[in-house]
């Protein structure tokens, strides 16, 4: 139980604070205290870092019909119109180098005028939130 509202902690503390460890050094420091106090291993990669602001991710989009891939590297801000749906990515991050790969990125999907799809993408586990569309498939790529 210890183990796990502590990594709830590091979870909640991460996405409130990501990308900007540094203003928030209290914060990061009671963050490692809690955690090698249930995770000795003080090189344990789950308190090494916060997550990264990044520019720009590679999307995938596949259409299931034709069987063509589409890939794109896009800006934060940037919108990108592949058949009927337009992709905009919001925002993006990155695990530190020192931490194993993984790209985040919150993706806005509309097609016809109207939000199909507004949530978080992740390159490592892309069915956690799955884009389901009876055409497309979107992924965020490494």
């Amino acid at each position: 139980m210890k183990l796990k509202s502590s990594l709830l902690l590091v979870l909640f503390a991460t996405s409130v604070f990501a990308g900007d460890p540094k203003s928030h050094p209290k914060i990061r420091k009671k963050m490692k205290d809690v955690l090698t106090s249930v995770i000795p291993d003080t090189d344990s990669s789950i308190w090494k870092s916060f997550p990264l602001k990044s520019d720009n991710v590679n999307i995938q989009v596949l259409d299931k019909i034709s069987g063509k891939v589409f890939r794109a590297k896009m800006s934060v801000g940037q919108s990108v119109r592949f058949g009927t749906i337009t992709i905009g990515l919001e925002k993006a991050f990155v695990n530190n180098p020192d931490d194993m790969d993984e790209v985040y990125a919150y993706i806005k999907i509309q097609e016809n005028g109207k939000i199909i799809f507004n949530d978080w993408l992740f390159a490592s586990s892309p069915s956690i939130n799955l884009f389901t569309h009876p055409v497309y498939d979107v992924r965020v790529e490494f």
